[in-house]
């Protein structure tokens, strides 16, 4: 254990003094966290725990999940965030939905409370994306249980703040998956001792999916409209990307806007700005409970896990995340329907997907100067079926699962 370990471990300690003290002033997600428990139905070492930290990690487990279960074991979900929590509990009714699967929020990384995940004895653990736990680490590796990272992604951005602290904990991983080769050389050179590239989940996740109720009616309410879905939106890109709606609209006149924001803490700041802009809405959570109250030109989607599919709505889509220079969001949830596609110049997260997809001529990487006159020209498509360049770069995006699960198999 080096400084930097025995130094966490000390702190975790005195958080956990803390937090016992104070138990009964912690609010939301880390109240829940605090009293996270494995379901007592869990059979010792016949259950494997995935944990993945919010929405997009929970959106990757889902294919690897139907892959596990036919090893015929139990799983556990687990996810640190209200909004996961929320995802999680409608993958659970829905997708999800299976005797052998079960969810919750994910433990305070505090050694008295993962004692209680200790003793219910795990097959293994799954980390999705790059989350390391020293002290749930460390009881892993006391208890011999396997405990790895899948989908693990780093940038040489990233080792500025995670080479002291961690160099131990990665050491201590059983396997790391991969899902870019610049990763997998990262990996390896902190100490993991056993990584494998797998490729970008994902883009492994990239099957199509009907429209479900309520939302069938809007397409066929909107089905004479053009429309602009714009989602995954940071602060600042709301503001930017309505305005140039507003100006197509001078040119559309019947142009539709779905406008999904990527928190859900979000939603009322944005609605403020559709108020302040003068923009006719409709909340998406209003309409759903009531379909026959009048639908405006813009709907502001603030429900949680309806955006991937309604793209496939959209004339014309546009991902957040790539104009406040946060590095993008996946543009694969609109190209899998044929749409059309518009992301930021900042895709620094998705590096490994974009340049191919750029060539398939189905996306465009465009800077906020540049957006106006793209969109001024943009064509409205006869269709949206997939022509041969994005089926051919959509099907090698696929074999990422088959790659992750190949060395995955073993632990589970």
């Amino acid at each position: 254990m080096n400084f930097f370990q025995a130094a966490y471990v000390l702190l975790s300690y005195s958080i956990g003094i803390a937090i016992s003290y104070f138990s009964g002033w912690l609010k939301g997600s880390l109240g829940e966290r605090k009293k996270a428990l494995p379901p007592p139905h869990l059979p010792p070492r016949q259950w494997i725990w995935i944990q993945a930290v919010s929405l997009g990690e929970l959106l990757l487990v889902e294919p690897l999940v139907k892959k596990i279960l036919e090893k015929k074991v139990h799983i556990h979900i687990t996810t640190s965030t209200n909004a996961g929590f929320n995802l999680l509990k409608t993958l659970l009714s829905t997708t999800l939905k299976d005797d052998h699967i079960s969810g919750g929020f994910f433990p305070l990384d505090l050694v008295p409370s993962l004692k209680f995940w200790m003793k219910a004895q795990p097959k293994s653990v799954i980390l999705m994306e790059t989350e390391l736990w020293p002290n749930l680490i460390r009881l892993c590796k006391k208890n011999q249980i396997p405990i790895g990272i899948v989908n693990g992604r780093l940038t040489r951005k990233s080792l500025r703040w995670i080479k002291r602290l961690t160099m131990s904990s990665l050491a201590q991983l059983d396997f790391v998956i991969a899902r870019d080769h610049e990763s997998d050389v990262l990996f390896r050179g902190l100490g993991a001792p056993v990584v494998h590239f797998g490729g970008n989940l994902k883009a492994a996740c990239i099957h199509p999916d009907p429209l479900t109720y309520p939302w069938h009616d809007l397409s066929r309410l909107w089905n004479s409209c053009p429309i602009w879905v714009i989602g995954n939106t940071l602060d600042g890109e709301e503001a930017l990307l309505l305005n140039l709606w507003k100006q197509r609209k001078k040119i559309q006149p019947n142009l539709k806007c779905i406008l999904a924001p990527r928190q859900p803490k979000r939603f009322d700041k944005v609605e403020v700005l559709l108020r302040s802009e003068n923009h006719a809405y409709t909340r998406a959570s209003h309409w759903k409970r009531n379909t026959q109250i009048l639908l405006n030109d813009i709907l502001l989607l603030d429900t949680v896990g309806d955006l991937s599919t309604l793209y496939q709505l959209g004339e014309l889509a546009f991902i957040g995340g790539g104009w406040m220079g946060r590095g993008g969001h996946n543009p694969l949830e609109s190209l899998r329907y044929g749409v059309q596609t518009i992301i930021g110049s900042h895709y620094e997260n998705f590096i490994d997907l974009v340049p191919p997809l750029l060539s398939t001529g189905y996306l465009a990487a465009v800077s906020a100067e540049q957006l106006y006159d793209y969109a001024y020209n943009f064509q409205s498509p006869v269709g949206k079926e997939l022509d041969p360049s994005l089926r051919t770069v959509l099907s090698d995006f696929e074999k990422a699962l088959d790659r992750t699960w190949e060395p995955l198999q073993r632990y589970v």
